[in-house]
């Protein structure tokens, strides 16, 4: 029907070409474009790119040469020999023709694209190509292949040929290098075409030699040249591993592209080209190139250049310059550092003023962050240097006082703009400006590891007397890069009396003091390098009180809020052990600024998790557990708070006397309910603050040994449940309620001793089992539940029978509640998870769960997962089985229970197996599926018999695998044993059974 549609004469054609450069409706030009494409896929496309190509109008031509090129690419393998050598000259022909009648260039470009094109697929019609077609151009007559004599000199007729024929050349060789460099040279379709691409090296160098010496030709032309030699090297690295003789043969052209740099037409194309060579290939230059390349860094011509650079100019082409210096260096580093002569010296001096260059990184500065990265390259460099080679210590000498230069540069170079000009900056600009800024980190790292101390010795420096200044931008840059070295320097003693001279200087009065005249970004910086020496302060607790004094006076102000309870949180988390005898007036602190003070909830949050942290801390458990009812009343306010606002609506006046109750809540939200999330955050947060530290280490198989409850305790544990509970009951439709009350709960599994969070196993079921299917997040509460049983100590699991068993029964009757199996992957996943955990750490509660049918119905539901197309839900059914079938019982009667239940669940899990290993299952999931295979193997004699029913199943899927390649792929798998080579077995039937097409297709 299509069909009938399309024009049918020419001129009908030639309108529609032309339609396209008419002002049209957006559907009339798509609806154009479709027939045309159309036009291109019918089979008189191939006479109708003759015609349009014969037509005067070039947007035509242009067309008709496209339209040659997709039916090379989609067709050429229906045309004979005959009908491809007639078409290369009648490709020749027009490409003459065009050269002749000075056609548009893009017209030119798109004849040489084609004729690119067909050399990719009948290459092996005409081996010098390249020969051919200069002898065409030459004579102004399309040959055919074969029909010239061989022994022509080459070089002859070179010389005859005109700047165009020339520029014609280089044009279609380029489109033949971009092409073969793109496409799959081992590929079956491509046997011989880097053979024939060899084949025209030799007349291809020849050409751009002759180019580029030659006076007559015109500078276009010769960036034209400059930029097919580039593609020739891209082709020669990507095929380089093959032999060096392209290599060989172009590396004397580089000399010349090097020496085109001072020739100001071809600047451009050739930095582009040497750019890429010594970035990505400087084994192509020889010493002879680079020397060259450093004397001409010695030139009037490059002072010049390098000067606009440096002052700012952004022009490409000046940017270019930078890129040309920084790729020398990164090349030839080596000699940098080590060879201490005046040109090196020139060069590292060069290169350590660009980090200076006019502008403001990225946005204005586009050379500052290569010039970082190159720096950084150079740092490393002589740190990886053997300190006990006598070569080591020179190198440092002659290369210290540059980078010591260049971490100067860098530092002022990201000083933040005045706060209005940044923000009128587009946002790419300012996150580039960001990353720049951790770039400069990165290089202090690195010189952190070369010289030590004396860079926090530096920057503290730097810090006094900006701050001396009031130079508040500079400030904040000092701060930044101190606060950048604290990974590499905080756990450090020798930088101790560096940091003393920062953290005991008025620094942080300043900041109290002058709060109104100091920009808020210098603020926020100072505030998180105090997060980020927790370790210094550890060490210097008797700076401590001042640093949470000034954090807290700061929390209150909303564009402080984050930063200061981040730093608080740090803080007291960190030295909590000496924190502790402050915790009645810290508190006491945080009730004073909940009860003057919008905080925010996050601050909130970190605030109640840093006091929490403190109060683990306190010997005494009746001073901590008097702490914990503290911050507990505090919390318990505001779930008081969201009950009075439950009814309240968004669009409501608030009771009378109660003002907003957080900063945070925004139109749509519900004002109680945002309100109860934040109380149920901050328990989380208390939850996680109480949990033992990380260096506090707890033996897991000791036996318990566990203080008795007392009644302060009891009492607060009581408390935490019924803020769960009243939450729960009143906000149950919310998800957000049910992850961050998992959250809660989840912070007392890891703990050891009796705590406000830990709760009896016994709570946490009931908790459990009081929730259905239709509870939102119903996943993560199983996910929860998973962590319960993972927590629960090993000497303990035989009390615990009749609580697993409910556990068990419980998730069970949550997956019997599903429509289908792939309904809520979340819970099915975690609900599986479930029973594995519990299976692995208790065989007997799980395969002695009553009713006997639950189980059945487990052993059944996860088949059906397995056959699934769920990959989450489905790994987890194949790691329960895993499981199931590698259990050994405590007891011979217990592995007797389950060997009697693998003769009948065998032959079914191998039928899920094997449909999906015949070609279900996606590639990623082989590997997981492999493992009950490999288990099966092990442990179960019947196996062999198993997997060879499961194979010849009706089920299996696909009919590309014969009987006796299943028999084959059963008896490797067998006598692998269950060995790690399973898998790759397992794979190479799969593809067996997808077929080869599907070999990367999932």
């Amino acid at each position: 029907m299509q069909d009938e549609l399309l024009p049918s004469d020419v001129e009908q054609v030639e309108s529609l070409i032309l339609s396209l450069y008419e002002p049209a409706s957006p559907s009339t030009i798509s609806k154009t474009q479709s027939t045309l494409s159309r036009l291109q896929s019918s089979p008189q496309a191939w006479s109708l790119a003759h015609h349009l190509l014969g037509r005067p109008d070039e947007k035509v031509k242009f067309f008709g040469a496209l339209t040659i090129i997709v039916k090379l690419n989609t067709e050429n393998a229906s045309l004979s020999d005959s009908d491809a050598v007639e078409l290369l000259v009648s490709l020749l022909e027009w490409y003459i023709g065009a050269l002749q009648h000075k056609t548009g260039l893009l017209v030119v470009r798109k004849l040489a694209s084609a004729l690119a094109t067909y050399f990719i697929y009948f290459h092996r019609l005409c081996n010098r190509y390249i020969f051919h077609l200069l002898v065409s151009l030459a004579s102004n007559r399309a040959w055919q292949p074969g029909t010239i004599d061989e022994s022509v000199d080459f070089n002859a007729i070179s010389e005859s040929l005109t700047g165009v024929h020339l520029h014609a050349a280089i044009l279609v060789i380029s489109n033949i290098l971009e092409d073969v460099t793109r496409i799959d040279l081992n590929a079956a379709s491509n046997v011989g075409l880097y053979d024939s691409v060899l084949a025209n090296t030799s007349d291809s160098v020849t050409l751009i030699a002759m180019c580029m010496s030659r006076d007559d030709v015109s500078p276009e032309v010769k960036q034209d040249a400059l930029r097919c030699l580039q593609s020739w090297v891209s082709f020669a690295q990507k095929t380089s591993a093959r032999n060096s003789y392209i290599a060989d043969s172009l590396r004397p052209l580089i000399g010349g592209s090097i020496n085109a740099l001072i020739v100001e037409e071809l600047y451009s194309a050739a930095a582009e080209l040497l750019i890429d060579v010594l970035f990505n290939w400087p084994s192509l230059l020889t010493g002879q190139h680079y020397t060259i390349l450093a004397n001409i860094f010695d030139t009037p011509w490059f002072h010049h250049r390098y000067e606009q650079l440096i002052q700012g100019d952004a022009d490409f082409e000046s940017t270019q310059l930078g890129y040309v210096l920084l790729a020398f260096g990164e090349a030839r580093v080596e000699d940098l550092i080590q060879n201490d002569h005046e040109q090196n010296k020139s060069i590292l001096s060069q290169l350590c003023g660009l980090l200076a260059a006019d502008g403001y990184p990225v946005a204005e500065n586009r050379i500052f962050v290569p010039a970082i990265e190159f720096w950084s390259t150079l740092t490393e460099s002589v740190s990886d240097m053997d300190p006990e080679s006598t070569s080591a210590s020179s190198v440092t000498a002659i290369t210290i006082p540059y980078i010591f230069q260049a971490t100067s540069n860098a530092w002022k170079k990201i000083i933040y703009p005045p706060a209005d000009e940044f923000h009128s900056w587009d946002s790419g600009d300012r996150a580039g400006f960001h990353d720049a800024r951790k770039d400069v980190v990165d290089l202090l790292q690195a010189v952190y590891t070369l010289i030590g101390p004396r860079l926090v010795e530096t920057f503290s420096s730097l810090i006094l007397s900006t701050l001396a200044s009031s130079s508040w931008l500079e400030l904040e840059s000092a701060i930044f890069c101190l606060g950048g070295l604290a990974d590499c320097s905080r756990e450090d003693p020798r930088c101790d009396d560096f940091l003393a001279a920062v953290f005991s200087s008025p620094l942080f009065s300043v900041l109290r003091s002058a709060q109104k005249t100091i920009p808020t970004r210098v603020r926020q910086t100072c505030l998180t390098l105090i997060e980020q020496y927790t370790e210094y302060f550890e060490r210097n607790t008797h700076l401590l009180s001042t640093a949470l004094s000034l954090l807290f006076n700061e929390v209150s102000e909303h564009s402080m809020a984050i930063p200061a309870s981040k730093s608080i949180h740090r803080l007291c988390s960190s030295c909590r052990s000496h924190l502790h005898p402050q915790m009645d007036g810290l508190l006491a602190e945080y009730r004073n600024l909940v009860a003057t003070a919008s905080l925010d909830c996050i601050s909130r949050e970190k605030i109640v998790g840093a006091l929490a942290s403190i109060a683990q801390a306190i010997p005494d458990d009746e001073k901590r557990y008097t702490a914990c009812s503290g911050l507990l009343d505090i919390i318990q306010s505001d779930v008081q708070q969201s009950m009075k606002l439950v009814n309240v609506t968004n669009d409501e006046v608030l009771p009378q006397q109660m003002q907003l109750p957080c900063s945070d809540i925004l139109p749509e939200e519900h004002v109680g309910l945002h309100v109860a999330l934040r109380a149920l955050g901050c328990l989380a947060s208390m939850g996680k603050g109480l949990q033992s530290p990380p260096d506090f280490s707890i033996d897991l198989e000791a036996e318990s040994n566990q203080k008795a409850k007392t009644p302060k305790l009891i009492q607060i544990q009581e408390q935490i449940i019924r803020i769960i509970v009243e939450v729960q009951n009143v906000y149950s439709g919310s998800s957000e309620v049910t992850e961050l009350i998992c959250s809660v709960l989840r912070s007392g599994f890891s703990e050891s001793e009796p705590g406000p969070f830990v709760l009896t196993p016994e709570d946490i079921v009931r908790f459990l089992v009081g929730h259905s299917k239709d509870t939102p997040r119903i996943g993560i509460v199983v996910s929860m539940a998973c962590s319960f049983i993972s927590s629960l100590p090993p000497q303990m699991l035989g009390q615990y029978q009749k609580i697993l068993s409910g556990v068990l029964s419980w998730v069970i009757g949550l997956l019997k509640q599903l429509p289908e199996p792939g309904a809520e992957p979340e819970l099915v996943q975690n609900g599986i998870d479930l029973v594995s955990r519990l299976l692995t750490r208790s065989p007997s509660a799980f395969i002695s769960l009553e009713p006997s049918d639950a189980i059945e119905f487990f052993f059944l539901f996860t088949l059906q997962v397995m056959d699934g197309k769920e990959p989450l839900p489905k790994a987890a059914a194949a790691e329960f089985w895993t499981a199931f079938v590698g259990i050994r019982g405590d007891n011979a009667g217990l592995q007797e229970t389950f060997k009697r239940a693998m003769d009948t669940l065998g032959p079914l899990l191998t039928q899920s197996l094997a449909r999906n290993i015949g070609g279900n299952a996606l590639r990623s999931e082989l590997d997981r599926l492999s493992e009950p295979l490999r288990k099966l193997v092990v442990n179960y004699p019947m196996s062999r018999e198993w997997l060879q029913s499961g194979l010849d199943h009706p089920s299996f899927p696909s009919q590309r695998v014969t009987p006796e390649q299943k028999l084959l792929f059963v008896k490797k798998v067998i006598s692998l044993r269950g060995a790690r080579a399973t898998n790759q077995v397992v794979r190479d039937f799969w593809l067996t059974a997808r077929g080869a097409n599907f070999a990367y297709a999932s």
